[in-house]
């Protein structure tokens, strides 16, 4: 197996065990509140656009407000997904995944014809966790959306989190051309950001069949009574995107 074809581990130097370091919640507040208040403002960008296009206009006219306006909502939507580590309570896993992955679907891959289907394990984490761990999806799916289709009008991308003992794994994988080396920019460097503050490592391969990123992160005390709950009536569940 030569080199771009095998699992790359990143060297993130997590934290330490616990909760996040005071600067780094500070930051992360941040940016909940910046996309509570995106959320926000497309809702108020809709309402400005049905006001400057009077009913009268052409039906071809409609039809176009009308697709644009259900792109506008489901950036809406999906904005409001990234925001839950606010709440200080603990979040269904399963709900949570497969909520933000239908907002993933409607706002950023539907357009381009790109399907998603999504597997997740039973469990529960910390609605700071559980934030940070849907940041993370969000970025790899995205970037799987921008780099692994250039051209199609189809593709399928992948999103799986799984349960051990031990720890969550997170895999988001596509069938696009992939590709040999990580793609430079801001995105990769909050992906690196969010797996090193979860205190997790990543894992890339990339061959002519597409990209899967594969990312750990161990589950703490506090969360193994949660798991606890649920072990005996585990559920993983299956579902595709239209």
């Amino acid at each position: 197996m030569s080199s771009a074809t095998r699992f790359r581990e990143l060297q993130l130097r997590p934290p330490a065990m616990g909760s996040l370091i005071p600067r780094e919640r500070d930051e992360f507040f941040l940016l909940r509140e910046m996309h509570h208040r995106f959320g926000n403002t497309l809702t108020v960008l809709m309402s400005l656009l049905r006001n400057d296009f009077p009913v009268f206009a052409s039906p071809e006219l409609q039809d176009l407000l009308t697709r644009y306006e259900s792109r506008v909502v489901a950036f809406g939507k999906l904005h409001r997904c990234l925001a839950v580590g606010g709440t200080n309570d603990w979040i269904s896993v399963p709900r949570y995944v497969e909520r933000l992955c239908k907002a993933l679907s409607e706002a950023i891959l539907e357009p381009f014809g790109i399907r998603a289907e999504v597997t997740v394990d039973d469990g529960e984490l910390p609605s700071e966790r559980c934030e940070l761990m849907g940041l993370l999806i969000a970025e790899l799916v995205t970037n799987s959306a921008k780099h692994a289709f250039d051209g199609r009008d189809h593709g399928l991308v992948r999103v799986g989190l799984f349960r051990t003992t031990d720890s969550w794994l997170c895999i988001v994988s596509d069938d696009g051309y992939g590709t040999v080396k990580n793609l430079p920019g801001v995105g990769l460097r909050v992906i690196d950001q969010l797996v090193r503050t979860l205190g997790g490592n990543l894992r890339r391969r990339s061959t002519a069949d597409g990209t899967s990123v594969l990312v750990t992160w161990p589950i703490h005390d506090g969360q193994r009574g949660s798991f606890a709950r649920h072990v005996g009536a585990r559920d993983r569940r299956s579902t595709k995107s239209r």
